[in-house]
């Protein structure tokens, strides 16, 4: 049972509803008194009978719950169709032509837009160059450019998406981990390796249980465009390729094996990418503002859940490899760290595509490329049919890992971070126990509101704070 505010959220099963029930009505009787003959006539009961009758506090597995439609039978949470009439209108309202609005009209678009991309996966990702556009404002105008209208039309795409199929809750809450991979990007190029667990489902080609590596050496023009010591003018960070390499990985995860409705578990050693990738956005009109976009795109079509950690470069060997060793063959380096590969079990090569990679480009140059190239359908999983696996879903733990009270931990690389122990098919669904940096919320601070009295006690003040 949740409460939020006056709203009372549960969840039952039979032969247990009616206790429940019960339990619940007394216990708002315990909290706010009944009404009685001494009450004046017009103080109502705590619990609206007139709600009750039109059908509050009665169970049923199609519910509409903060203004989200919620089938616990097919497990699938949707906009009501007066919310998605509104997320149209709010999408027709701002033609592809329109040059500039109002900061008040642009701020409530934004909010209505987040306050629905709560169960929209992807759509966290599009908001990039909406919030830049409030960064330029001119006075009390927006000015609405190719971007904003890019972005836009991405919403439409998402909005067109929910008339073909619901949200899945098992493509919002994070369960057991099914992958484990490691990615690392360098001036010369980017590669990673996935660890599967037993849980995972190959797709046709593919073998369980061996990992899956991948590499991709950049062009030399984008070389030339990074910025170092040596080329201050450059246009590419090392962090934005961290990104780019981010991206990869996670279609690598999509090609190879089954990930509808699972979620997987991508470490990097890029503090800055790992905040990026798990905020899904950025306030500038930045090369990491058309790689997130990408990511959202990604996330939408291929239905996973992505969960994004650290791992100290130290401790990023194999990966490290990939990405610069490039005058190795892949046999080479993999006998080099053979002894790094749980149970000695070989491993397997994926190869980006073609389409992807000249994307991937395009985003390192501030160019936004067509979203049909993020739609690649996977080939079939092995032993399962278009409908899905019918392995059993395990709800992770911790599904939002411990709380974290700082918001920044220090780190010092370790080489003792890499334990090839907890890559074992079998221990790899743990893994979101092991996370470096938390998904927790960070501590709330007191904030007095309004003058202190002189004298008066602190626990005088912090009750005083408590009631508001």
């Amino acid at each position: 049972m949740d409460i939020f505010v006056d709203d009372f959220i549960s969840v039952g099963q039979k032969p247990f509803l009616r206790r429940i029930r019960r339990t619940l009505l007394h216990a708002v009787d315990n909290v706010i008194r009944p009404v009685d003959d001494k009450d004046s006539t017009f103080r109502r009961e705590p619990v609206s009978i007139k709600k009750l009758r039109k059908g509050d506090c009665t169970w049923d597995t199609v519910k509409l719950v903060l203004g989200w439609v919620i089938d616990t039978v097919a497990m699938t949470i949707q906009l009501p169709p007066h919310r998605l009439e509104r997320l149209w209108e709010i999408l027709d309202s701002i033609p592809r032509d329109q040059k500039r609005t109002s900061v008040k009209k642009w701020h409530k678009v934004l909010g209505e837009l987040r306050s629905m991309s709560i169960a929209l996966p992807g759509s966290r990702n599009m908001f990039g160059r909406l919030q830049n556009a409030i960064s330029l404002k001119d006075g009390g105008r927006v000015s609405l450019k190719k971007g904003v209208h890019q972005a836009l039309d991405d919403f439409r795409w998402i909005a067109k998406d929910l008339g073909s199929r619901p949200t899945r809750i098992a493509e919002l809450v994070p369960l057991d981990p099914i992958g484990e991979g490691h990615h690392d990007a360098s001036g010369a190029g980017t590669g990673g390796v996935w660890f599967l667990g037993d849980q995972a489902i190959p797709c046709e080609g593919w073998k369980a249980e061996t990992p899956v590596i991948w590499r991709l050496q950049w062009p030399q023009f984008i070389t030339d465009s990074i910025v170092s010591s040596d080329n201050p003018n450059g246009t590419i960070t090392n962090s934005d390729l961290e990104l780019a390499g981010g991206l990869l990985h996670l279609d690598c995860a999509a090609q190879t094996f089954d990930v509808r409705e699972r979620t997987i578990l991508s470490k990097g050693d890029n503090l800055s990418t790992t905040f990026w990738e798990r905020k899904g956005s950025t306030t500038t009109n930045s090369v990491p503002a058309y790689l997130l976009r990408m990511f959202g795109i990604h996330q939408r079509y291929h239905r996973y859940v992505p969960r994004f950690d650290y791992i100290a470069g130290l401790s990023n060997l194999i990966s490290d490899a990939l990405s610069r060793d490039f005058h190795l063959s892949l046999g080479e380096i993999h006998s080099q760290l053979a002894h790094l590969f749980p149970q000695r079990a070989g491993y397997q090569v994926w190869t980006p595509s073609p389409g992807l990679v000249s994307s991937i480009i395009s985003a390192l140059q501030r160019k936004q490329s067509a979203r049909e190239s993020l739609l690649v359908e996977p080939p079939a999983p092995s032993g399962a049919g278009k409908s899905g696996s019918t392995s059993q879903l395990n709800w992770a733990s911790t599904p939002f890992s411990k709380p974290s009270k700082t918001k920044f931990q220090s780190y010092k690389s370790s080489s003792t971070e890499f334990v090839p122990a907890n890559l074992r098919p079998t221990a790899i669904p743990s893994g979101l126990d092991r996370l470096k940096i938390t998904y927790g919320q960070l501590r709330r601070r007191s904030s007095p509101w309004g003058p202190m009295t002189h004298g008066t006690p602190r626990s005088a003040r912090l009750t005083s704070e408590s009631r508001g």
